[in-house]
């Protein structure tokens, strides 16, 4: 159950955040009352699988709000804690204060945090967030989105040719000492012994608002025209806007813990589909440096910006808990402890508001560890048939492209169906007038190429915005009534190519104006590429506080480090064998997480690098078809819309069996439910659906049907803990 305050909309956006990120892990919540939450008491509360206790939405919590926290987690609950989730009381006239000396949940957390008696300003602080690379996979982050962390041990990786200097970033006046190995701290001038804060107040109490992600949903892609008319590679600069954050002495007393790795549990492709011998190549194939051998610290990372920094509360005091994640500054980040005969997971991070500023990985990433790890929940696949996979889009910029995307399709890099092939269709391509873009009006080469790439499968639509550079440098909020015509005219031109109106869609320079969505999700665009949310799977558009064009999904990109395309990694000395050890592990990471990553391309690069492209595809076909898929953007958005009209219930049959039913307004197949062995019994009395087995989790996979049930059984051996 979500707790939410009595005054607060289940339709506010933030209350929608968790509940669409619960639905997209494959789990269900309740929301449930301040109120209601009470009047039920402890036994009534026992009665779910678990709490959470949402931050940014619910920063105000009475005592005895709190006092029937601790007893639920106390008598067996397990509790999913956040960050300022009841950081405020009320005193004695009603009005929100800082409690004296700590957070009232302390002792839930496992650690003193909301120390604003004593550290006032420097109570929350801003930087990288760590935890072992094992931990942050299980976290959901994928190979690319983490790098090895302290600075010395990513240095090293560089000079053994593993991964490149992060691109400069403009921020405040440099100090001129300030050179930590971590850009984002180092371009606000941060030396050793320094640290960044964030103010908290009534308003903010973890002080979250006074730095915005946002600002990195947008950052500058390579220009392959500007490359190629350069003498030398283009720089690559991101300038970062600081907000509120300032500079102070480094903590002293923040909590020390040592991380721990984690194991996981892969879903396998049930025994009667695999491939017989299609992992018999594995050992041909070289594998990512950064994902092999002895588990090492990493820290979150993102394109163009190295390690990421978040707000986390400072926090003091020994940590007894599994701790899954810390602060190099400012002490534990998230863990789960025992309290009582419950359990507590701790996320000492804004999820709710990184979610609603662009990056949702975070929250989708712990909350899918709590369904998974703590509650052991019975979950509901995000894939088709509960088979992973990759999904690959194709950005055909200008005429440059023709060539190589031939020389491509003749190596047979096409004949894999289901990538996204997205082109920029106007006659120019930097500036009006140049010339140096594709004219698919006149262009009969590219449109005969466009018909071949749908009649085998692939999904065909619009890059944009008719010259690419043009309007992926300038459109913006403000522009709607000049730039609207151009993404108009490419649509009209792709769909008069292929013979029908596309359905996804990417953006020049990942150039996403609000207006545009809207008006895409107008035409019946049901997917698109998008620059936020960077490492996740397909999910809703959450920007700028609140949920944007319901029917539209989103495939953010993941990128691999610094970089995300053929033509960094050659123009910043990627090794080749870095690049496909990379795919292949995030194709490794997709099997294990059953999920699905998007990477893109530009036909010029890849076509240089064609023997990487060729691993990749001989990587990912000799998994086999039971393990792995290649997904369109259009593809899984249909398939995640279908989902999301499944109506699944439990409902408990006695102290050791529960019925699990399930309706969908057409059909359900490609529905797929996984139940952990350790806590279930194979599943009896099975109706519209087939079980199968499924590695360390059973397979409920229903048939072309309208509606399904099952029993299952609490195996005897499970401990709960």
């Amino acid at each position: 159950m979500l707790l939410i305050p009595d005054a607060l909309s289940p339709s506010d956006p933030g209350v929608t955040a968790w509940l669409d990120a619960t639905s997209e892990v494959g789990a269900r919540t309740a929301v449930v009352t301040d109120s209601q939450f009470l009047s039920m008491g402890t036994a009534g509360a026992l009665g779910y699988a678990g709490l959470v206790l949402p931050d940014s939405i619910h920063a105000i919590g009475t005592d005895e709000l709190v006092a029937a926290v601790r007893a639920y987690t106390q008598a067996g609950g397990k509790t999913f804690l956040t960050f300022d989730f009841a950081a405020l009381t009320l005193n004695g006239d009603g009005v929100p204060v800082f409690p004296i000396p700590k957070s009232r949940l302390s002792d839930l957390a496992g650690v003193d945090y909301i120390l604003y008696d004593k550290y006032l300003d420097k109570t929350t602080g801003l930087g990288p967030v760590t935890a072992m690379r094992s931990t942050l996979r299980e976290l959901l982050v994928p190979p690319g989105k983490s790098a090895a962390y302290p600075p010395d041990a990513q240095a090293a990786r560089s000079s053994a040719g593993v991964s490149e200097a992060t691109p400069s970033l403009q921020g405040k006046a440099r100090a001129a000492a300030s050179d930590r190995g971590i850009p984002l701290l180092d371009a606000a001038g941060v030396a050793e012994h320094e640290s960044l804060y964030l103010a908290p107040s009534v308003s903010d109490p973890g002080g979250a608002r006074g730095f915005d992600p946002q600002q990195f949903q947008m950052l500058p892609s390579y220009s392959q025209r500007e490359r190629a008319g350069a003498s030398a590679k283009p720089a690559r600069t991101v300038k970062i806007r600081y907000g509120r954050a300032f500079k102070g002495a480094a903590p002293t007393r923040s909590t020390r813990v040592a991380l721990t790795s984690s194991t996981s549990r892969p879903l396998v492709a049930a025994d009667d589909e695999i491939d017989k011998g299609a992992d018999a190549q594995d050992a041909l194939w070289p594998k990512a440096a950064t994902d092999t051998g002895p588990d090492e610290r990493h820290a979150y990372s993102g394109y163009l910006l190295g390690y990421l920094i978040y707000p986390t509360y400072q926090t003091e005091g020994d940590y007894l808990g599994t701790t899954l994640a810390t602060s190099p500054d400012f002490g534990l980040v998230a863990g789960v402890n025992h309290y009582g005969a419950g359990q507590v997971m701790f996320v000492n991070l804004p999820l709710t508001y990184l979610k609603g500023r662009t990056d949702a990985l975070p929250m989708h990433g712990f909350l899918g560890y709590f369904v998974k790890n703590v509650l052991d929940g019975i979950r509901l696949s995000a894939m088709p048939k509960a088979v992973p996979g990759i999904t690959f889009n194709w950005h055909l910029d200008s005429k440059a492209a023709q060539a190589p995307m031939l020389a491509l399709e003749k190596a047979g890099i096409f004949k894999n169906a289901g990538t996204s092939m997205h082109m920029t269709a106007g006659p120019d391509t930097i500036t009006i007038g140049d010339g140096a873009g594709f004219d698919l009006d006149h262009n009969p080469t590219a449109r005969a190429f466009l018909q071949r790439m749908v009649a085998l499968g692939h999904s065909v639509g619009s890059h944009g915005g008719w010259i690419h550079d043009y309007y992926g440098n300038n459109a913006n909020e403000t522009n709607e009534t000049q730039f609207l015509p151009y993404l108009v005219e490419n649509r009209r031109a792709v769909a008069n190519a292929i013979g029908r109106p596309s359905r996804d869609y990417s953006a020049p320079q990942g150039n996403n104006p609000t207006w545009a969505m809207t008006w895409l999700e107008s035409q019946g665009v049901v997917g698109a590429y998008f620059g936020g949310h960077t490492g996740l799977g397909v999910t809703r558009q959450y920007r700028d506080g609140a949920l944007l064009n319901p029917r539209l999904w989103v495939s953010p990109v993941t990128p691999f480090g610094n970089y995300a395309t053929f033509e960094e990694f050659q123009d910043f000395n990627v090794p080749k064998t870095d690049v496909l050890g990379w795919y292949q592990a995030l194709i490794d990471f997709d099997i294990a997480q059953n999920t699905a990553r998007m990477v893109y391309a530009h036909p010029p690069g890849a076509a240089d690098w064609m023997d990487v492209m060729k691993g990749l595809i001989a990587y990912a076909n000799s998994k086999g078809k039971a393990k792995f898929k290649w997904y369109s953007i259009e593809r899984l958005a249909d398939f995640m819309d279908k989902r999301n009209q499944v109506v699944w219930s439990e409902a408990r049959l006695d102290a050791q069996t529960s019925r699990i039913t399930a309706a969908h307004p057409t059909s359900l197949d490609e529905m797929v439910w996984i139940l952990p062995k350790d806590r279930y019994l194979k599943p009896t009395n099975v109706s519209g659906a087939a079980v199968a087995n499924g590695g360390a989790y059973w397979l409920v996979k229903a048939k072309a049907v309208g509606a399904m049930n099952f029993k299952v059984k609490i195996n005897p051996a499970y401990s709960g803990s």
